[in-house]
Parts: structure tokens; C-alpha cells; sequence
């Protein structure tokens, strides 16, 4: 009886954890083009920060901070992309977004194990790096966007 209890917890947890795949094949423009997609990869992005934040927090202190104010910046995007394709306002899909978050952190935390007993390495042999890389172009990407906005309204 203990052994399908144990299933069952694994078998659900599995489940609940949202999917990993590869961020970094898209580019800035389909992005611009696609608010499902621009979603989709910042949520992503404040998910993958937010596991390797956790991953990273006893062993490396300081290195977590970098990968949490990552996830902190983006995270007010991802729900107010969110807003815009649900057409609702901020307050009203912030828990969807958060429990999409939390999901798919589990599923990076999840994938980033399994690949640390196979490879030494929560990253190594992954495409968790250049993901990592491809969210700090989409941050870069939002603040230079920031800077100039407020450039052209100070103009004006």
C-alpha cells in the first residue's frame, strides 16, 4: 500500500510540474509579434531564475541574488503580458500567474536534479545555459526599452 501511495505522490507532483524546453530558438522580434509567446517566455524566464535561485541559495549566496533580481524584474511583466491576452486587469490574473510560475519552477528544479545526479552538473550537457543567456537578452532587451521611453518623454 506504501509503494502506491509513493506512486501516486510521484505521478501527480510529475504532473503538476509544468514542461521544460528550450527558450533560446526564438528571437526579440517574435516576441514583439506574439503576446502568447512573449508570455510564455517570461514566464519561463522568472521560472528558470527562480529554480537555479533556489538551486544555487546555500551553496552560492551571492550568486542566487543575481539569478532572484532577475526573476524579480521580470516577474511584473510576465503578469501584465498575461492581463493584456486574458484582457483582465493586473489583480485578477496575478495568482494564475503565479501558480503558472511556481509549476514550472518545480518542473526546472525537477529536470535540473535529474540532470545533476546524471551529469555532476544541474546545467552541464543542458540547454539551461543558453536559456539562462537568452532571458538576460529579453531583460536587457525590456530595460533599454525603459531608458528610451523615459529619454522621449522627458523631451517632451
Amino acid at each position: 500500500m506504501k509503494k502506491i501511495l509513493i506512486f501516486l505522490l510521484f505521478f501527480t507532483t510529475s504532473l503538476s510540474a509544468e514542461k521544460v524546453e528550450r527558450l533560446g530558438f526564438y528571437n526579440i522580434q517574435e516576441l514583439l509579434e506574439d503576446d502568447n509567446l512573449t508570455y510564455k517566455i517570461i514566464k519561463s524566464c522568472v521560472s528558470l531564475n527562480s529554480a537555479i535561485t533556489e538551486i544555487t541559495r546555500e551553496d552560492h549566496p551571492e550568486l542566487s541574488k543575481s539569478f532572484f533580481a532577475t526573476a524579480n524584474y521580470l516577474y511584473p511583466f510576465g503578469i501584465l503580458t498575461l492581463a493584456k491576452i486574458k484582457k483582465l486587469n493586473y489583480q485578477d490574473v496575478e495568482k494564475e500567474y503565479q501558480k503558472n510560475v511556481s509549476s514550472q519552477v518545480s518542473g526546472y528544479m525537477d529536470f535540473m536534479k535529474e540532470n545533476g545526479v546524471a551529469n555532476q552538473s544541474f546545467i552541464k550537457g543542458t540547454f539551461i545555459g543558453d536559456d539562462l543567456n537568452f532571458c538576460n537578452e529579453i531583460r536587457s532587451a525590456i530595460e533599454i526599452t525603459i531608458a528610451e521611453t523615459k529619454k522621449l518623454k522627458s523631451k517632451d
